[in-house]
């Protein structure tokens, strides 16, 4: 466009001469209307020279301004899983045996409820009571091929062939204390109120 303009400003020049020598106003004319053309030229390079300047700066600029923050969007941060420490279970000691808590002593073997065979609990014995009639020789009744001594008229007895035996020959011969009529705790009893009696009459 700047070549352009310079050759109509020389052409411009040279009708301006030819007109100016020859007196001609043809010649005068043509050049002022090759000179406005040649102005015309000039001023669309400039304008486009303004635009194309204007359109860089503008980029320049967007490509150096910050990305905007959006207000009121948090930024998750990831953090790592807690670590929890699950407790030291301290190992049970095979065979331990628990105390006996209290006076009251049962029979590893004892149950508190009927057995499936029918026959009934061994009598939970206290220890006190335990000491009291282990020798003691008052009779009790025991029924045969079944393992519990009993008062006599127990009712797990009832209909039975009952066979009398002194306490601790009963006891020699394996038979346990029956949990319904509680044989060892009522021979207990009796043995306490003997050796009051006894004590009393001595006194």
């Amino acid at each position: 466009m700047i070549a352009l303009a310079g050759l109509l400003v020389l052409v411009a020049v040279a009708l301006l001469v030819g007109g100016l020598s020859g007196g001609d106003t043809v010649l005068l004319w043509s050049s002022v209307g090759v000179s406005g053309l040649a102005a015309v030229v000039l001023t669309v390079q400039t304008v486009r020279r303004n635009r194309a300047t204007a359109a860089k700066a503008a980029a320049a600029k967007a490509a150096a301004a910050p990305e905007p923050v959006v207000a009121g969007k948090p930024v998750v941060v990831a953090e790592e899983p807690a670590v929890v420490e699950e407790p030291v279970v301290a190992a049970e000691t095979p065979g331990a045996v628990e105390p006996v808590v209290g006076k009251r002593a049962t029979r590893p073997a004892a149950t508190r409820a009927t057995s499936s065979d029918g026959e009934p609990a061994e009598e939970e014995v206290e220890v006190t009571d335990l000491l009291l009639v282990i020798d003691l020789t008052d009779e009790v009744v025991v029924v045969d091929e079944h393992p519990r001594y009993h008062l006599a008229g127990c009712s797990q007895t009832a209909g039975a062939e009952e066979i009398p035996l002194p306490l601790v020959e009963a006891r020699q011969d394996g038979f346990t204390a029956c949990g319904v009529c509680c044989p060892d705790q009522h021979l207990a009893a009796a043995e306490r109120s003997r050796r009051a009696a006894a004590k009393s009459q001595t006194a």
